[in-house]
């Protein structure tokens, strides 16, 4: 079957663009969930070409875009380097911390929330000091640590070298209460993100 002109033009772009940032050097990773599918999966071989979760007509790879945007563009205000990654691409790179920001869903609403994920190598306090702070600006669930296995086994984990690694799931779009609190918070998600990677990575 012949792809659409589209198609193949997105594809090109996102080969090149992969290829010329095979690996980056940054004070921060920033990848946002979902981005760029399922337009990268084939170009990628992407075997599991997850698409996230979506609620009442919004895509969890929109809503991390725009908190990934968000947070990106108040540190390099702030004067630190960040490379912003979507979901899929070829590089591995290397950073002081790196966060991979998601929105959770369920098939039962309302039956999970904001939790995080990571490898072994990050510092207790790194957590802590996520969790304390979100913990603190999100009324809802906190669903717990690691609680299953693709969030204790990211792939992100394994493409950058950075002593602080965190997956972030904000919530669950499918809650209806859940996704009323967050939809009109986005870009505080995203500075609450910069806020927190500025204070607990100095340089």
């Amino acid at each position: 079957m012949r792809l659409p002109a589209l198609g193949i033009a997105l594809a090109a772009v996102i080969l090149g663009s992969c290829a010329s940032a095979w690996a980056d050097d940054a004070d921060f990773v920033i990848q946002a969930g979902h981005e760029g599918r399922p337009e990268s999966c084939a170009p990628l071989h992407v075997k599991a070409c997850n698409l996230g979760t979506g609620a009442a007509g919004e895509r969890e790879r929109d809503w991390t875009r725009i908190v990934a945007d968000e947070a990106a563009r108040k540190l390099r205000a702030a004067g630190y380097t960040v490379v912003r990654r979507p979901a899929d691409y070829l590089a591995h790179d290397t950073a002081r911390a790196a966060v991979f920001l998601h929105f959770d869903g369920s098939s039962v609403a309302c039956r999970s929330g904001a939790s995080v994920g990571f490898p072994a190598e990050t510092s207790r306090a790194f957590i802590d000091a996520w969790e304390r702070r979100y913990r603190a600006l999100f009324p809802y669930r906190f669903v717990g640590e690691n609680f299953t296995s693709n969030e204790r086994e990211y792939y992100g984990f394994r493409k950058v070298d950075a002593p602080e690694k965190l997956l972030i799931e904000f919530g669950e779009m499918t809650c209806p209460a859940q996704f009323a609190w967050m939809a009109p918070r986005l870009h505080e998600l995203g500075n609450m993100v910069a806020t927190f990677l500025i204070e607990k990575t100095p340089r």
